[in-house]
């Protein structure tokens, strides 16, 4: 009896990675075929590929949107490169495909690649391998995001009381522990997205010197400097080990060095260029940007006839980076003004945070078939994150999707700064979100949550535009 077998994998593993299997698995089993296939998801490799089920099959069928395990297993056996949209859409072309497809060598194509001449799937090969790889880590870093935002949401919103010094959580307390398992997610968060967009482009050598490097980029008492670089550092040390490793790979080692190459010449090399590299020549210019940050929101809080442009400057901070350093410069000069009785900057901090993760959340409930389940998914973690004023909850939107995100985020959360500070909003802690507000620490309620929703309002409108233009622009194409 004919046969093949196959793998799906989407960038999150949940529903796109089951429902291509599942299209597969019917449209296989219709045309008389016995099928097999492996679903690589977010609760790890089910229905795994034997090497007696690849021997025995005719050819294979790949509806991966990131890199997968295990591509060493199909050379020399005919393999065709889709998307899981594509699987999804129509099964049966691809099995058709498959039929004649070109025998995978190891280097011919790389794993999220398609088939030149393919019409169904014009949309999807505008992708380039840079996005696939950012995916990847995308894929592997959204549990972290979701598990620390919720932990920490949930801590806060039962257990915190607001002080004049921040959101205090009773030691000794259920919520206080949750609290730190929320804090330890996040904190993973930033080695698994550099060490998973490495692993995408030079494989399991580039973990190491990926994932060591962007804490080593996220520990300012190492790089000598006021802030670490967040989850843009992350993205940038991701890229350079994974690229890094791959030319390693390429130098002419002699047979007898090889096994050590991966396990030991490559990590310690790789380490040390990268984390030389940032402590030896990115520490000065964060330093130097950072204080010049600093230097400007002073500048713009000595006049208050630019209040706006104060809110303005303060909320794009806010959202540009995320957590990063840009963001914590304008929130430690949010702390700072609560010291100095000026508790209006902060003010205008707190209407910010919240935005970013309110409004791609929000976004999800809009034109919701132009949005993946795992989008959804995501959507409503990062609205209940946004409740807290956890502005990591947009993360994983703004990096899968930046040319679309951090435009719209930056000018919601602008908005609602700059709102704000124009109504004298304050906030007596150093926290933001509308949790602050209903707990007390604001002087007006309502106009902080007023200056909140419009800030959305201006990013989840500007989501949607970008969202409806390019589904009309896809389906031009296609």
């Amino acid at each position: 009896m004919a046969s093949f077998v196959g793998i799906t994998k989407c960038p999150v593993g949940v529903a796109h990675t089951y429902m291509a299997a599942e299209k597969l698995q019917k449209a296989g089993e219709a045309k008389g075929y016995q099928v097999k296939v492996e679903t690589q998801g977010a609760q790890g490799n089910e229905n795994e590929l034997t090497e007696a089920d690849i021997r025995a099959a005719d050819f294979v069928v790949l509806a991966i949107d990131v890199s997968i395990d295990g591509m060493q297993r199909f050379v020399g056996k005919k393999v065709v490169f889709a998307t899981t949209a594509a699987a999804i859409k129509d099964s049966t072309t691809l099995i058709e495909r498959a039929q004649n497809a070109d025998v995978y060598t190891g280097s011919k194509k790389k794993a999220g690649e398609e088939d030149e001449g393919e019409e169904v799937e014009k949309p999807q090969r505008k992708q380039s391998p840079v996005v696939q790889q950012l995916l990847n880590g995308v894929s592997h870093m959204i549990p972290f995001v979701v598990v620390g935002g919720l932990f920490i949401a949930l801590s806060i919103a039962i257990g915190g009381h607001p002080t004049k010094s921040g959101m205090v959580i009773p030691e000794n307390t259920i919520w206080n522990s949750m609290n730190q398992i929320g804090t330890l997610g996040f904190t993973l968060m930033i080695p698994i997205l550099a060490g998973y967009i490495a692993h995408a482009i030079s494989g399991r050598a580039a973990l190491a010197p990926a994932m060591i490097s962007a804490m080593v980029a996220n520990s300012p008492d190492i790089l000598g400097t006021k802030a670490g670089t967040g989850f843009l550092g992350a993205i940038a040390v991701g890229f350079a080990a994974g690229y890094l490793v791959k030319w390693f790979n390429s130098w002419k080692i002699p047979q007898s060095l090889r096994p050590v190459m991966p396990i030991f010449v490559i990590p310690l090399l790789g380490t040390a260029v990268i984390t030389a590299a940032f402590i030896l020549v990115l520490g000065g210019p964060i330093s130097w940007l950072m204080t010049a940050l600093n230097n400007l929101l002073s500048a713009l809080a000595k006049n208050p006839s630019t209040s706006i442009i104060l809110g303005l400057v303060i909320g794009a901070m806010v959202a540009v980076d995320m957590g990063g350093p840009v963001n914590k410069v304008a929130f430690l000069f949010g702390v700072a003004s609560i010291t100095a009785n000026h508790p209006q900057i902060m003010g205008a901090v707190a209407c910010a945070v919240a935005v970013p993760p309110l409004s791609v959340g929000l976004a999800t409930f809009i034109r919701r078939d132009l949005n993946t389940a795992e989008e959804r998914q995501a959507g409503v973690a990062a609205i209940l994150m946004g409740l807290i004023g956890i502005t990591e909850g947009a993360i994983p939107f703004a990096t899968a999707n930046p040319k679309h995100v951090f435009p719209s985020i930056i000018a919601g959360s602008a908005v609602a700064s700059a709102i704000g500070s124009f109504l004298g909003i304050t906030d007596v802690v150093p926290h933001g979100g509308p949790i602050v507000g209903v707990l007390g620490a604001t002087n007006h309620l309502g106009l902080f949550l007023l200056a909140i929703l419009a800030g959305v309002a201006v990013s989840v409108l500007l989501l949607a535009f970008f969202k409806i233009r390019r589904a009309k622009r896809e389906k031009v194409v296609a």
